[in-house]
C-alpha cells in the first residue's frame, strides 16, 4: 500500500492512496477512518460518523483515493488516525500521527518598557512555529489597530516574514499620549502584549534620585543603629561565653 502523506504529518487534510494494491479497486472494500485516541470511528465509506462539521471526506466516485479532511484544527486534533480497509481477506490498516503545530507571538523584553519623551519606542514582535509565514502582523495600541488608522509619519511598522517572522513597530519622538499596552498577533496566534509608559526625562530622573535617596538612607539607618547593636550583642556574648 502506498501512502499519500508522511506518516508524522503536520497537515490539516490526510490522504492516503490505494493504488498500488489491486485489491483496493474492488468496489465490495470498505474504507474506514478511525481516531485512535477515542477509537471513534470517524467514517465509512462516504458516511461520516461525526457531529463535527469541521471533518469531512473526500472521494471522487471510480478513483482508490479516499481523502479525511479536518478544516480549522485545533490542539485536540492531534494523534493518531487509522486509514482501515476491509477485504475479503482481512482488514488491512495504515496509520497517520498528526501533530498540529500551534504558532505563538512573543515581544522581546520583559511586560513593560520605560522611555522619556522624544526618545524611539522599538518594539520587536517574533512569530514561531507557524507552517508557513503569516502574510499580515498585527499591531494594536489598546485594541486598536496601528498598522491601518495611523497616518503618522513617525510610525513604522517592518516585517520580515520567515521561520520565525520579525515585525517590529518604531515610534519615533513618542509622547505622553503614546503609553498604553501594545499588542502584536497574526491571523493564526494568540495576541502578545507589552505596556509602554513614556514620562518626561525630569520626571523619570527625579523617579531615580528618589530610590537613590531612600537607598542611602536605609544604608545610614543600618550603619548607625543596627550596626553597632550587632556589634555590642556580639562582644556581650563574647564576654559571657569567656566568663
Amino acid at each position: 500500500m502506498r501512502s499519500g502523506i508522511n506518516p508524522d504529518s503536520k497537515l490539516d487534510n490526510n490522504n492516503i492512496d490505494t493504488s498500488d494494491n489491486p485489491m483496493f479497486e474492488d468496489s465490495e472494500n470498505q474504507i474506514s477512518w478511525i481516531r485512535r485516541r477515542d477509537w471513534h470511528i470517524l467514517s465509512s465509506g462516504a458516511q461520516l460518523y461525526t457531529n463535527d462539521e469541521r471533518f469531512a471526506i473526500l472521494h471522487t466516485p471510480g478513483s482508490n483515493m479516499w481523502t479525511l479532511q479536518i478544516k480549522f484544527v485545533q490542539r485536540r486534533d492531534h494523534g493518531m488516525y487509522e486509514c482501515q480497509v476491509s477485504t475479503p481477506t482481512g482488514i488491512i490498516s495504515h496509520f497517520v500521527n498528526l501533530q498540529v503545530v500551534v504558532p505563538e507571538a512573543f515581544i522581546l523584553g520583559s511586560g513593560e518598557l520605560h522611555v522619556d519623551m522624544g526618545s524611539t519606542i522599538n518594539l520587536v514582535c517574533i512569530i514561531e512555529k507557524s507552517p508557513t509565514p503569516p502574510q499580515y502582523v498585527y499591531w494594536q495600541k489598546n485594541d486598536r489597530l496601528i498598522n491601518y488608522y495611523d497616518s503618522r509619519r513617525d510610525i513604522s511598522i517592518e516585517t520580515t516574514p520567515g521561520p520565525r517572522t520579525q515585525s517590529r513597530l518604531i515610534i519615533r519622538e513618542p509622547q505622553i499620549s503614546d503609553s498604553g499596552n501594545y499588542t502584536c498577533s497574526a491571523s493564526n496566534t494568540e495576541p502578545a502584549s507589552i505596556y509602554v509608559f513614556v514620562s518626561k526625562g525630569d520626571n523619570m530622573a527625579a523617579i531615580s534620585r528618589r530610590k537613590t535617596s531612600s537607598a542611602d538612607r536605609l544604608a545610614a539607618i543600618f550603619m548607625h543603629v543596627v550596626a553597632p547593636c550587632i556589634l555590642v550583642n556580639t562582644l556581650v556574648m563574647r564576654h559571657i561565653y569567656l566568663t
